[in-house]
């Protein structure tokens, strides 16, 4: 699988490189860790510096190796793993309104990128924004607008029909409205319901032509396409119009993945969501059977995916989850198929080229911004030692625990 998503998002898999800081940089603060997970590799070097300087990375090598200025600050954490941030390629932290509480939860948990995919009136925009300043602890952002479907749609639900359709002329007129607006990305629905339910299989309301009007049209301001799609008809449809991601993707079949294989499109299978859905409903509740059923279904269709060579990056969907529970979705992709190293990846050096080269984020190298967490234990061994954070930096700095 690693080897696979180096291929899809063109990456050349090596561990981190060590190299002299530029002669403007100023080392201002360094991580001391006595294992640093390299995630490319997906092993630990031991006694490794990470040297910043301002918000980014400057130097990384073995203690000794690593110049620190007399006076500079050198953080110690004992007995911890130290690793990149995560990414969360799949949240709704603006819907409804800028959720200041999850998104200081969020990252309090390791998560120091999210990829948040739709609100509405241009919330995410100011949050991104007000987080970027300074106004709101929260992780960085990469936000969209209200997610564009047809009548009925889950987009058109959930977003109010903000981002309602009918026709490809409609769609390019909103993603050219968004552009403007200032997204990151463009969010789709292709079919399916909030949560996978085998009654949407074939359920498709953006067909391939609309799709690929709306990629088009996003790729002429530079931006990518998150599609929104839970049957097989909807993900063929979103695979054929050129969408970058799927998201939830829970009826996904073999065609679905070998398609989405040749096409490198990437998938975000929020799985953990699920779970946490069966866990809030009585167990009488009418909707259970349906919701556990997509739940096989799921679980199952991604296994299949991972196996036949299909790229993944880790999603969420939180608020559908609580927030700060985002990184209980690596047990779930360990369960479908990947070992732990792998989760970690998917939500590291994966997620990130997902969002693209411009947020430097997702490793631990020279060049890149100062994104570092510490866990506890042992993640290599039990990715669910990632839930117990010791340490996060976002951007160089240390960000304060809760009171």
């Amino acid at each position: 699988m690693r080897c696979f998503a180096a291929f899809a998002f063109g990456l050349v898999a090596c561990g981190p490189r060590s190299a002299p800081s530029p002669p403007t940089a100023r080392v201002t603060v360094a991580v001391h860790a006595e294992r640093m997970l390299d995630v490319a590799g997906g092993a630990y070097l031991p006694d490794m510096i990470i040297a910043i300087a301002g918000d980014r990375i400057a130097q990384v090598g073995k203690r000794g190796a690593v110049a620190i200025p007399a006076g500079v600050k050198v953080i110690e954490l004992p007995g911890a793993v130290v690793m990149p941030g995560l990414v969360d390629a799949h949240v709704h932290l603006a819907l409804g309104g800028a959720d200041a509480d999850g998104a200081a939860k969020t990252l309090r948990a390791g998560v120091t990128t999210v990829r948040d995919l739709g609100s509405t009136g241009g919330e995410g925009i100011a949050m991104r924004d007000a987080i970027a300043s300074g106004k709101l602890l929260g992780p960085r952002m990469f936000v969209s607008g209200a997610g564009i479907g047809a009548p009925g749609s889950a987009c058109d639900a959930v977003f109010g029909g903000e981002g309602r359709v009918t026709t490809a002329e409609e769609a390019t007129r909103i993603v050219d409205a968004q552009a403007a607006a200032g997204v990151d990305v463009i969010k789709i629905c292709t079919g399916g319901a909030v949560l996978p339910l085998a009654k949407d299989a074939e359920v498709v309301e953006l067909d391939a032509t609309m799709v690929k009007a709306i990629v088009d049209a996003a790729a002429r301001h530079g931006l990518r396409v998150a599609a929104h799609a839970e049957g097989h008809g909807a993900i063929a449809a979103a695979i054929a119009g050129g969408a970058t991601s799927i998201e939830h993707g829970g009826l996904i079949d073999a065609a679905n993945a070998r398609d989405m294989r040749a096409h490198g499109t990437v998938l975000v299978p929020t799985l953990y969501r699920i779970d946490y859905a069966l866990s809030q409903l009585p167990q009488d509740a009418k909707q259970r059977p349906a919701v556990a059923e997509g739940r096989t279904l799921a679980f199952a269709g991604v296994k299949s995916a991972l196996t036949a060579g299909v790229a993944v990056a880790m999603g969420t969907d939180a608020i559908v989850i609580p927030h700060g529970d985002n990184t209980r979705e690596l047990a779930a992709l360990v369960e479908v198929g990947l070992t732990p190293a792998q989760a970690i990846r998917a939500a590291t050096l994966d997620a990130a080229r997902l969002l693209g080269d411009k947020l430097a984020v997702g490793s631990l190298e020279p060049g890149k911004l100062a994104d570092i967490i510490a866990v506890r234990g042992d993640p290599l061994a039990d990715v669910g030692a990632v839930r117990d954070v010791a340490f996060v930096m976002k951007g160089g700095v240390a960000v304060p625990p809760a009171n």
